[in-house]
């Protein structure tokens, strides 16, 4: 097209103006950094979401089964062997609640969240494991007794009276990075007794491969109307909002960047359009129309965007690789659980920064074009002379 050809004869030939060239070539470079910071940030959020999603894959059922109007789960057994048919390795009945704990010797306490843990946990039914933290409010140690108070009652001849246990401390863990993480964990037994759910359990955790999570979860849930079953999205779907939100925050955050970088168009495509004003009124009166000359300075501000942004991309892109390639940013082992910052490259991502690098160009450059485009012929010719 002809406007694109003028376009490139205007932005070629303004290499010859120091000034022009200068501002130019500052809103190109202004341009390459906003879209070159833009991605290596993004590409350092993906690659630690991503480790974080590994480790939540890792650590979460991938399908969680939970009672539906009554506190327990009545076809437990049935509910498990149906997982194991539909492919789902391993099948883990559960039983939570939550109680009081106490230290009779300081005569402290505080609700306690209880979990049914795995048998090695335990040497004996009289065995609990505490997170540190309930342990620390309580002033527990290892090997010291807790007194869990269940939240029922059973009759005796005093009247009603409120099941309670004592437990031995058997071991000490840290706190989990569960939503509602459990204060300690009881055998399975133990926690039916205390709880008193007749042997039935309160949720079914279900392990097994995370892309057959959402099929099976629609089997399961047509097969047992009675009962809620949750895919590991949907466990953790707080978390994933809260990451996404993040996401979009930075991305929004480091745009500005690219925004005051296309600013600089104007005040460079102002100085070109100033110096080729005779040439605009030559084109008009040649039979070139407003929108031929819209046209024109719209491409000419895009060809700077286009550069800046290709640019940009090229740095971003090579040094997002680079260092995710040959780990050129090692991490502590002792404070962080990765050896080094990961960092991944996600199509969309590039995508998008590519696409609002180039409207904020085109809306920076509308403007001056604009007011080239409304130049009077003959006052920018009678500037010739």
């Amino acid at each position: 097209m002809i406007e694109t050809r003028i376009a490139r004869r205007y932005l070629w030939s303004a290499r010859k103006r120091r000034h022009t060239a200068f501002l130019s070539s500052i809103s190109m470079l202004g341009l390459a950094v906003g879209v070159a910071t833009l991605l290596i940030s993004l590409a350092l959020m993906a690659g630690l979401q991503g480790q974080i999603k590994r480790r939540l894959m890792a650590s979460s059922p991938q399908l969680l089964i939970e009672p539906a109007g009554s506190p327990t789960i009545a076809d437990a057994e049935a509910i498990a062997a149906a997982g194991r048919r539909l492919g789902m390795n391993s099948v883990q009945p559960l039983v939570s609640g939550i109680g009081w704990g106490a230290n009779d010797r300081q005569r402290r306490g505080r609700p306690m969240r209880l979990r049914s843990g795995a048998a090695h946990m335990f040497q004996s039914d009289s065995d609990i494991s505490v997170t540190r933290d309930f342990a620390a409010a309580l002033s527990l140690d290892k090997g010291e007794t807790i007194t869990v108070v269940a939240p029922r009652t059973r009759l005796t001849p005093f009247g009603p009276m409120p099941v309670w246990r004592k437990y031995r401390i058997a071991s000490i863990y840290p706190a989990t990075s569960e939503e509602q993480p459990p204060d300690g964990y009881l055998n399975l037994g133990e926690t039916e007794s205390l709880f008193g759910t007749g042997g039935k359990p309160t949720s079914i955790e279900m392990y097994g491969s995370e892309d057959r999570a959402e099929e099976i979860q629609g089997q399961l849930a047509k097969q047992f109307p009675g009962v809620q079953v949750k895919t590991w999205k949907e466990i953790n779907r707080p978390l994933f909002l809260a990451l996404r939100l993040e996401k979009i925050v930075m991305f929004v955050t480091i745009s500005l960047i690219i925004f005051v970088a296309a600013l600089n168009l104007i005040s460079s495509l102002s100085m070109l359009i100033l110096e080729k004003r005779p040439s605009v009124g030559v084109l008009r009166t040649l039979g070139a129309t407003e929108r031929t000359i819209l046209v024109i300075f719209l491409e000419v501000g895009l060809l700077i965007g286009l550069s800046g942004t290709l640019l940009g991309n090229i740095f971003g892109l090579s040094v997002s690789w680079a260092v995710n390639h040959y780990h050129l940013v090692p991490l502590p082992s002792g404070i962080y659980p990765l050896a080094y910052l990961p960092l991944t490259i996600d199509p969309s991502d590039v995508l998008g920064v590519n696409i609002v690098a180039i409207i904020l160009s085109v809306i920076a450059t509308w403007y001056p074009a604009r007011m080239a485009s409304q130049l009077d012929p003959i006052a920018a010719i009678r500037e010739e002379t």
